[in-house]
């Protein structure tokens, strides 16, 4: 069967632009809070389990655990995946450990 939305059990449309609108909404206030506060980051990072037990109090509770991470890649990690320096295996390693979050919260 050919899925109008991809990748998704959900096909109904309202709930699917609903959801786009969420993605775009949450990823443009984590923006602004960088330009507000003046951080430049690579990337970020928000995941959360056991969410169902939460969905009944319309808020975080203890019973989901969540972690959100923003992250600055050094010059070193950035000259790695552009290809402008060639590393052995090993060294890849080493750099990518070497990455730590800029912020981070649990």
């Amino acid at each position: 069967m050919d899925k109008k939305y991809p990748m998704q059990i959900c096909q109904d449309d309202n709930l699917t632009c609903k959801f786009r609108e969420l993605h775009e909404e949450l990823v443009n206030k984590i923006i602004s809070f960088c330009k507000e506060n003046n951080i430049s980051i690579d990337e970020f990072h928000l995941n959360a389990d056991g969410v169902n037990g939460s969905i009944p109090y319309g808020e975080w509770q203890s019973c989901t655990d969540s972690a959100f991470s923003m992250i600055k890649f050094t010059d070193e990690y950035n000259d790695a995946v552009s290809f402008r320096k060639i590393v052995d295996d090993e060294e890849w390693k080493r750099i990518k450990l070497e990455q730590e979050n800029f912020l981070f919260s649990m």
